[in-house]
């Protein structure tokens, strides 16, 4: 009688058991394989979209009603109003926020005076790197004093703003000015702070601007579209180096879905069709890389 009552215990226990891992894993499991509907709506109108623009400035009535027009948009979150933001995003737009992520711009103090010595980068001279056009510095990604200050950037200018993403400016400092080992290093690094802004927000969407190395290595999975800045025939229309890159990020867009959104600053016809042989999305702006002009 007594091995009877143990064995019914055994087999009560073993099936409570088994009923709580059942639900438990099934939880799990949605979570990993079910994107959020919204992000997926996200990515699905960022394959869809040709007209864009890139504006770095305040709106004002006539820029706001030309934001509604537009399927994406890149602007400044501290300078355009949310009006404006708000509207366009009911109409049907794609408003991403601009963060620079390896520069730090003097001219946001309230940004700027939050960080430390250790979050700027330096050579093996301990030198900090200036850029003088644009009065910035290059800051090291590997910090996680600078991520974590500028995670809390993100949170309040992009996700509490309930913009649809996060464009990170100067990606491409990583391979333009660093060595290969430190190269390594920020990748790694950025990659890190891209996985934090979805656990954050697992709606964001996010872009970043040049990069492709850092794209094809580490951040595709997360990156839901890549600017090419001046994308002008001249430049790229028969250079070996860049048509090889096309080709690259044509891969990572069938693999990952990845959009390639592309900027010339001359050669407007010319660029645009290259553009256009290759699916990329396209933007003529003959002012260069200086945004405040719609």
């Amino acid at each position: 009688m007594k091995r009877v009552i143990v064995l019914l215990i055994v087999l009560i226990s073993g099936a409570l058991l088994i009923g709580i891992t059942l639900i438990g894993g099934s939880s799990d499991e949605e979570k990993e394989e079910t994107s959020p509907k919204e992000f997926e709506e996200i990515k699905g109108k960022l394959a869809e979209a040709e007209q864009f623009n890139y504006y770095l400035d305040e709106g004002n009535q006539a820029i706001g009603e030309e934001m509604k027009a537009v399927d994406l948009m890149v602007i400044e979150p501290i300078l355009m109003q949310e009006k404006y933001i708000t509207a366009a995003q009911d109409n049907g737009t794609l408003v991403y926020g601009y963060i620079n992520a390896m520069e730090a711009d003097k001219w946001n103090q309230a940004l700027y005076s939050q960080f430390t010595e250790s979050d700027f980068y330096k050579d093996n001279q301990g030198n900090k790197m200036y850029f003088e056009e644009w009065d910035s510095y290059l800051m090291d990604m590997s910090s996680e004093h600078y991520q974590d200050i500028l995670l809390e950037e993100i949170k309040a200018q992009i996700i509490d703003k309930k913009l649809d993403g996060v464009f990170l400016d100067t990606v491409g400092n990583i391979d333009s000015y660093l060595s290969g080992h430190e190269q390594q290093e920020q990748n790694k690094a950025l990659t890190a702070f891209v996985k934090k802004i979805k656990k954050e927000d697992s709606n964001i969407s996010i872009a970043q601007n040049w990069g492709f190395d850092t794209l094809a290595k580490y951040t595709a999975p997360y990156v839901d579209f890549i600017m090419w800045e001046d994308f002008s025939y001249t430049v790229v229309g028969e250079d070996e180096w860049a048509l090889e890159k096309m080709e690259q990020l044509k891969e990572i867009r069938n693999q990952y879905h990845t959009q390639i959104v592309t900027i010339a600053f001359k050669d407007k016809e010319k660029s645009k069709q290259l553009a256009k042989k290759n699916g990329f999305k396209f933007l003529y702006h003959p002012e260069g890389s200086y945004y405040n002009k719609w």
